[in-house]
């Protein structure tokens, strides 16, 4: 064996799936990156997209919700389509473009209809044999395609586990009622696929172990369920929760805040009672899934994310490289981006995620350049390290005595360990890079710049807190979050947190859970602050810090900070009050201008990113232009 394997061992043994051996335990969880064409076909994009997973070195490349009927694709835009065989050509061109590097290919079939709640209580028979019968064609057109497995998506509050669930069918015909009739409908769907592709396709069924809500479908009625039609799938991938009851989702999709591999004892409880390999998921990285396999507590390990933030994750893992994967901060900005909107997929912490297409093969540089970034925070590192994988020569300037920027301060709270992760990996990569020269406690000046002769400057200064000005502000006990996360900045046992966005949460949060009474306040609507946030994110940062008794106060002016209290104005005009010993400031950045004035015309190439030149705060925005402002020169 390789020795570089060592410590992955068991995730690097084959299984056998139905008829087909698969090389490791590893298998993409589904996702839909809104690549397809907008008449649901297959574009040099999609492929793309998921060759990298293939090359990265996963078992089982799965593409994710592809809906069984036409109409459904037509009106979503920009998914592929198993409702009609115009699509067969496109699907085996992307099949072909995942089994090339020794990988199945999967895709994962579902039934929805875009902005429609649906209920098995309003089809009538003939509507049901109509679904019963598009899944079958499905199969078979994936079949015709060459997939070598297909995932029936019976989870997450989607038909086939409404029609188990007496939560939702209320019907009393042969489809609903007892317990047969009930799984009626999900046995005659696998029953049809079978009987079009036989033995050619492996079948994994997704399922939710346990709905987590009051009267929906539990552990106890799933396992009895997978009993009874383990003989006819070969593969099952236990999930959770459902996708459209709130205050389950952080389960099914797990923000930062939520335990890595928090649903593996799921998976571990029907591996014990089933004859057929069992799929964990759920927030898992590499070395989780070793651990997993290792164990026995699941047979096979899908991951999504982590294979967004780095497509080559298995390949690292198997080189003995993976202190160079770059980890995934499940910060959902991939989910919260492109499902709502139906907009190609992005990711904060990987710039070429659903963009491989485009930068598959950049053009060489013309010539080697001189390169300078100011500032090494998220956006000035990953600047840094473009620049360096073009061949250039990379100075990164750096006023403090280390690199990280804002990043440093999201990543001190006890709860963003996965922010840390990042953090110690972009940090590590930037001064591992033999073409990147860090300047640590060098604060770069016109002058100092202007001496190295630079072809490029970038300048990835950051920004500064924005801090308005009322009565009481430069008060000693005010201060700015960033100071309080990284223990610059010491509270009283009373605080109000000014600002409920995801910073001033996350604080408010931090310092409720040392036993502080805290108030978190804000001028808008929790609506409208949530409106652009991953909704997982949103509503299990709300939770906590509802269960940690912190006041939230909206839709309220900050009027007047004293040695004892503050101020606050609501929208009628009604002043209020609020008795604290500390005021702590998140009211977001603003641009150092200054600085943008100070290097406008410092070398023949100048580019300003990231905070110091825009007011988005977030670490998308900084690594993207980090990337852009690098990637061409």
């Amino acid at each position: 064996m390789n020795k570089k394997v060592g410590n992955f061992r068991h995730i690097f043994q084959p299984i056998k799936i139905g008829r087909m051996t698969v090389k490791n335990r590893i298998e993409t969880a589904p996702c839909v990156p809104f690549l397809a064409s907008i008449d649901n076909d297959v574009t040099r994009e999609l492929i793309e997209w998921e060759k990298a997973f293939a090359r990265g070195g996963a078992g089982i490349v799965t593409i994710g919700d592809t809906p069984i009927m036409n109409e459904t694709a037509v009106k979503a835009g920009h998914i592929l389509s198993l409702g009609t065989d115009k699509g067969i050509g496109g699907l085996n061109r992307l099949a072909e473009a995942i089994k090339q590097y020794g990988v199945k290919a999967s895709i994962e079939l579902t039934y929805f209809e875009p902005g429609k709640q649906y209920s098995p209580n309003d089809l009538s028979v003939e509507e049901i044999k109509y679904i019963i019968d598009s899944y079958a064609k499905a199969g078979f057109r994936c079949l015709a395609a060459g997939m070598d497995m297909i995932l029936i998506h019976g989870a997450h509050g989607h038909l086939i586990s409404q029609f188990l669930s007496l939560r939702k069918n209320k019907r009393t015909d042969s489809y609903g009622g007892s317990f047969e009739n009930r799984a009626r409908f999900a046995t005659q769907v696998l029953e049809a696929i079978r009987d079009k592709v036989g033995d050619g396709l492996a079948i994994e069924y997704r399922i939710s172990a346990d709905e987590l809500v009051p009267g929906g479908l539990t552990i106890e009625e799933q396992l009895e369920f997978v009993k009874s039609i383990q003989e006819k799938i070969d593969l099952i991938h236990v999930s959770v929760g459902n996708l459209f009851v709130p205050g389950v989702s952080h389960l099914m999709i797990q923000p930062t805040y939520v335990p890595r591999g928090v649903n593996v004892h799921y998976a571990e409880r029907f591996k014990k009672e089933l004859k057929i390999p069992v799929t964990a998921l759920g927030s898992i990285d590499i070395i989780l899934a070793e651990k997993i396999i290792a164990e026995s507590r699941a047979d096979m390990v899908a991951m999504n994310r982590a294979f967004i933030a780095d497509p080559e994750l298995v390949n690292k893992a198997k080189a003995g490289r993976e202190d160079t994967i770059r980890p995934c901060i499940r910060c959902n900005m991939c989910i919260a981006r492109a499902h709502p909107f139906f907009l190609p997929l992005r990711c904060a912490v990987n710039p070429l995620a659903a963009r491989e297409a485009e930068f598959i093969n950049p053009p060489p540089p013309s010539r080697k350049k001189k390169v300078i970034v100011i500032g090494g925070g998220p956006a000035g590192m990953e600047a840094a390290r473009t620049a360096a994988g073009r061949r250039h020569e990379v100075i990164l300037y750096e006023k403090d005595d280390h690199l990280g920027g804002t990043i440093t301060m999201a990543a001190a709270v006890t709860f963003k360990a996965d922010m840390k992760q990042y953090l110690d990996w972009a940090v590590r990569t930037t001064v591992s890079d033999p073409n990147i020269k860090v300047r640590f406690a060098t604060e770069a000046t016109p002058k100092s710049v202007s001496a190295e002769k630079p072809d490029v400057v970038i300048i990835a200064a950051g920004a500064v807190p924005f801090i308005p000005q009322i009565p009481g502000i430069s008060g000693e006990n005010v201060v700015l979050a960033g100071d309080v996360d990284t223990g610059r900045a010491k509270v009283g046992e009373v605080v109000v947190v000014a600002g409920a966005g995801l910073t001033g949460s996350e604080t408010a949060l931090y310092l409720a859970q040392q036993g502080k009474k805290v108030t978190l306040i804000d001028m808008l609507s929790l609506e409208q602050i949530d409106a652009n946030a991953p909704f997982a994110d949103t509503r299990t940062l709300r939770r906590m810090l509802q269960e940690q008794k912190v006041d939230i106060i909206t839709e309220v002016r900050l009027e007047e900070i004293t040695e004892k209290s503050i101020f606050i104005v609501d929208k009628n005009g009604s002043r209020q009050e609020i008795p604290c010993d500390t005021v702590v400031l998140s009211l977001g950045v603003q641009p150092r201008e200054e600085v943008i004035a100070m290097f406008a015309d410092i070398a023949p190439d100048v580019k300003f990113i990231g905070d110091c030149h825009n007011q988005k705060g977030n670490l998308y925005s900084a690594t993207s232009e980090g990337f852009f402002a690098a990637i061409e020169l």
